[in-house]
């Protein structure tokens, strides 16, 4: 799969789930030019119009835009152990109780990124929505498989999002931080 959809598969390869307007994976393509990202978005418009943005420019060797779900990208089409960096910024709340089985991070969710990620790959997330940050700050900790990784040095150096001007605008904290996949003795 990779080697179909880049020009240098070699290349360390990162991976956004739900891109939104696309701000910051078209920043980092460009900052990280000797890398490949992914993205992948729900939304089909949304995707379609990233897609067309991306075409003719030089951040078409090294992105890929997919329209999909994250979760079943993880799931059915990438190998294990591919993924240097995930970025999950702002996933849906999904506010309803009996919604939340439809959160994005989950146990079951936490097993595919860590089954995909390098050894010492990194997942970067953050969110507004307090309730989510708690619940999803209490699944990746129990996750004996992530280290939490407090003030790592991409929140002030590379991120950017279109969701920060909502944040700001309704006054509410943005709660981030980033997680390192631990190296094991026994890794295949």
């Amino acid at each position: 799969l990779l080697k179909e959809i880049f020009n240098n598969p070699n290349q360390p390869l990162d991976l956004e789930i739900g891109f939104g307007r696309g701000q910051f994976l078209r920043h980092w393509a460009k900052k990280y030019l000797n890398r490949n990202i992914i993205g992948i978005e729900i939304r089909k418009n949304i995707t379609e119009l990233l897609q067309k943005r991306l075409s003719n420019t030089q951040l078409a060797s090294n992105t890929h835009i997919i329209h999909g779900s994250g979760e079943r990208l993880l799931e059915d089409s990438l190998p294990d152990h591919c993924l240097d960096t995930i970025f999950i910024f702002h996933p849906d709340p999904w506010f309803k109780k009996k919604h939340h089985k439809r959160r994005l991070i989950r146990p079951n969710t936490v097993n595919l990124i860590v089954q995909k990620l390098k050894p010492g790959g990194i997942l970067h997330l953050s969110t507004d929505v307090l309730a989510l940050w708690e619940a999803m700050l209490d699944t990746l900790t129990n996750s004996s498989d992530l280290q939490l990784v407090s003030n790592h040095r991409f929140w002030k150096e590379d991120y950017t999002s279109h969701w920060h001007e909502f944040s700001e605008k309704d006054k509410r904290n943005i709660h981030f931080n980033s997680f390192i996949k631990k190296y094991q003795l026994n890794q295949k």
